[in-house]
């Protein structure tokens, strides 16, 4: 582990920008990574042995008595810390994350107003969450698993007017600088760029981008938070002079739950991925976008986790299906924390006429504000429903083989279903839907019910091509297995391919229970 210095400089012309230890060098493309968004302070405080484990199948056993306290609870700092974070890598890597993207820890809340102070400090660390060392120590442990880690930065919304005088730019730009410099974070993500002019970011961009490639980060991640398919137009450039990536909040993860929960037409969804426009071009490469579900910075308006308000029997695969769709699409997959473990949070919960965001920021260690309305339990359970299937569709993704790559950098095909005899088409809402990503030779075949309660089947649309009459696909994960089958999957699991003549048409028959995903190749 690498030594950093344990006071931070008192000015900036004090920073020094020499790596300080090992330089962790970027990952080739980041659509190969699986990103999982999370609060140090509300995360792991390491101190989990000493509290019991939360029972999803009794949920009223730790539910708090007085409500009043658990919402008081959730106005303070709660306890995590990055050494917590740190204890909880192998929690992480099982699931199949492999890049941290912790929330800035230079940040100062005002929690009583649920606003953003200035930032006390832009050279220390908040003292609440630990010591630079305590960071470095975790970005170090991070790589050593060969996982990466990007920050937040630039997180409260008066920060945007560094962004108007040149100097200004430089000087803010240097403080980040210093930060690579110190702890050998990955990437960052702006929180603010929206209200940041383009030509502006791109001076940020290029400033940030240049230090990165002269220690050795040839592919330092830049992602910023735009809140329209339009602005980001002007922010991402795919000539690498401003964003990497863009967050794709403006239509996507709500198109996306609306899709997963059977409550939209799925083409609102697919047709996101459409090359007719930029954004949809954007999105079929999978370099350009990080597909969002479940966190804080999502739906402007009202925020709330996939599982909110819920009473489908099946949604913990239902929540695992949302997840799995992001991890079989084109993009950058990005998961909050907790949703994992069906994490319920919502805005719903309003104070003074206005949405409080810090409901979607519950704590997963078990402190005084503990999702499910509870307190003094933990939440890092490997066997819940929603975390196995989460980790055995991402075992499938960061496989290094053919099926593998097609899931990470395949193309993206929406297929046509037929049932009960119907002529094929794009299925609507609430039936099977289908779809591709092909890499060359390979194809894998996704399949997912929409519909929460009623089984559905259908004739899928899949390569003639590739796929001869009379041979087989092969089920490489189906969500109704049990938790052995979830982390050892049988192997002769199979479908045979029919061809129809008379449209040269090739497919398979697919037949799931409610709420149910299958993926083949």
């Amino acid at each position: 582990m690498a030594k950093v210095e344990e006071f931070a400089p008192q000015k900036l012309s004090d920073t020094d920008l020499k790596p300080r230890g090992r330089v962790q060098l970027s990952p080739v493309s980041w659509r190969d990574q699986f990103l999982y968004h999370l609060l140090p302070d509300r995360f792991s405080d390491d101190n989990e042995s000493h509290r019991e484990l939360f029972d999803h199948t009794n949920p009223l056993r730790f539910q708090v008595k007085n409500k009043a306290d658990w919402i008081a609870a959730n106005t303070k700092f709660l306890g995590g810390t990055f050494r917590g974070v740190k204890s909880k890598l192998d929690y992480l890597q099982r699931l199949g994350v492999t890049t941290l993207w912790i929330n800035s820890p230079w940040r100062q809340l005002n929690l009583e107003t649920d606003a953003s102070d200035s930032i006390q400090n832009f050279l220390d660390i908040d003292p609440h969450l630990g010591t630079c060392q305590d960071l470095r120590d975790l970005i170090d442990a991070a790589h050593d698993r060969r996982m990466y880690v990007i920050l937040d930065i630039i997180s409260n919304h008066s920060d945007h007017d560094w962004f108007y005088r040149d100097e200004m730019i430089a000087n803010l730009a240097r403080v980040y600088q210093y930060w690579i410099a110190l702890v050998d974070c990955d990437g960052f993500c702006i929180k603010t760029t929206q209200n940041i002019p383009p030509q502006n970011a791109r001076k940020f961009c290029i400033a940030i981008r240049e230090y990165a490639q002269s220690i050795g980060k040839d592919n330092f991640l830049l992602t910023g938070k735009i809140n329209s398919d339009n602005m980001a137009d002007a922010y991402l450039d795919i000539l690498g002079c401003n964003l990497s990536a863009v967050l794709d909040i403006a239509q996507a993860a709500d198109a996306l739950t609306t899709m997963a929960k059977g409550l939209a037409n799925p083409c609102v969804f697919f047709d996101l991925y459409s090359e007719n426009h930029f954004a949809g071009q954007c999105r079929q490469d999978g370099l350009y976008h990080v597909s969002i579900l479940d966190d804080d910075i999502s739906s402007p308006d009202c925020k709330q986790r996939f599982a909110v308000h819920s009473d489908v029997p099946n949604l913990y695969e239902q929540v695992a299906n949302a997840v799995g769709v992001q991890l079989t699409m084109p993009g950058i997959p990005a998961i909050y924390y907790g949703t994992e473990q069906a994490f319920t949070g919502n805005t719903g919960n309003i104070e003074d006429g206005q949405f409080v965001d810090r409901y979607v920021c519950e704590a997963m260690f078990g402190g005084a504000f503990g999702a499910f309305q509870t307190a003094d339990c933990h939440f890092f359970n490997l066997d819940h429903p929603t975390y196995l299937r989460i980790a055995a569709i991402a075992r499938l993704r960061n496989q290094h083989d053919k099926i593998g790559k097609a899931l990470r950098r395949g193309h993206h095909i929406l297929r046509e279903t037929s049932f009960c005899n119907y002529p094929f088409s794009i299925p609507q809402q609430g039936e099977l839907v289908a779809w591709s990503q092909i890499l060359f030779d390979t194809e894998v075949l996704m399949v997912l019910n929409t519909h929460a309660l009623e089984n559905r089947g259908a004739e899928v649309t899949v390569d003639a091509a590739m796929h001869s009459a009379d041979s087989t696909m092969t089920y490489l994960y189906k969500s109704d297995w049990n938790d052995k089958q979830l982390r050892y999957p049988p192997e002769r699991q199979t479908v045979t391919v029919q061809h129809y003549h008379d449209d040269h048409r090739a497919a398979v028959r697919i037949d799931l229970p409610p709420s149910g995903m299958a993926i083949l190749v």
